[in-house]
């Protein structure tokens, strides 16, 4: 198996034009992790058949790379660049796997947050930028990725139903029930959802009225709180998230809703429930 080093040695010339077309010094970032990257994306065919490197090397997005690269590596001029270029093109993609407005914003968001890195146990920001290797364009490989988390929440969310393998096939509906269940659930729902939105903090009350109340985009959010955009994902992100199991908890413990049950009145929160968030979302 080629070594890295042979693998530098032997390609060094070819690596230099690579990323000296990539423009990656903009970003700051260096020769060597440019060829670290580099390597990664092509280590398996060079494995396979070592002959296919100098065609491999030629067909590197070395611009993509070179920016995912700052991107992982905290270049805020990399990150703008990215958001400017890309943001718009994660929220089209996510609209056409989700078909839902309010959906496919939480996925691209909370995509865009993976991607500006999360805090390992370690102390070091680790980001989804570091698995592009720059095989495929940029947005392609948005687009992929953006597919298997939604294929993946899609999984986590309805276990119980067939993923569609095309934009034809719909999904079989749930089981029916009532009007008279449907009505029940609906109020169920309302009630948990107001009771869960009553025991927030006001910060995460105030974020929460930004998104969903007032519209406001993460950068807007970041502008008044003082923070990063993707920091302001991360963190309506963890209060979806609390906000959720608090949902279900009440559901269980105090409507004393069967599982199934519990199952049904989430169905209504894609549907939209009757509940004034306005009101329950007032600080103070």
């Amino acid at each position: 198996m080629l070594s890295y080093g042979e693998f530098l040695t032997g390609y060094r010339r070819q690596l230099e034009a690579c990323y000296a077309a990539s423009r990656a010094s903009q970003w700051s970032v260096g020769f060597e992790d440019f060829a670290h990257a580099v390597w990664a994306g092509v280590a398996k065919c060079a494995t396979d058949d070592p002959g296919q490197i100098p065609k491999l090397l030629d067909s590197i997005h070395a611009e993509d790379l070179a920016l995912a690269l700052g991107c992982a590596q905290g270049s805020e001029p990399a990150w703008n660049t990215f958001l400017s270029h890309d943001r718009a093109l994660l929220y089209q993609a996510a609209y056409a796997f989700a078909g839902e407005e309010s959906q496919s914003k939480e996925l691209a968001d909370s995509l865009i947050a993976e991607l500006y890195g999360v805090d390992s146990r370690e102390g070091a920001k680790q980001s989804k930028f570091a698995y592009f290797h720059g095989r495929s364009s940029l947005a392609t490989w948005l687009r992929s990725v953006l597919y298997h988390k939604f294929v993946n929440e899609y999984r986590r969310t309805s276990r119980l139903e067939p993923l569609p393998e095309g934009p034809s096939e719909t999904i079989a509906p749930n089981r029916a029930v009532s009007e008279g269940d449907e009505a029940r659930y609906a109020k169920c729902l309302a009630e948990a959802l107001e009771a869960a939105l009553g025991g927030l903090t006001p910060a995460d009350k105030l974020l929460l009225g930004y998104y969903y109340v007032q519209g406001l985009t993460l950068k807007q959010i970041g502008l008044l709180t003082g923070d990063h955009e993707a920091t302001v994902s991360r963190h309506l992100a963890a209060v979806t998230r609390k906000l959720r199991k608090r949902i279900e908890n009440h559901l269980r413990r105090v409507e004393r809703l069967s599982a199934h049950e519990v199952e049904r009145c989430l169905d209504f929160a894609s549907r939209g429930v009757t509940v004034d968030l306005a009101r329950v979302l007032k600080p103070g």
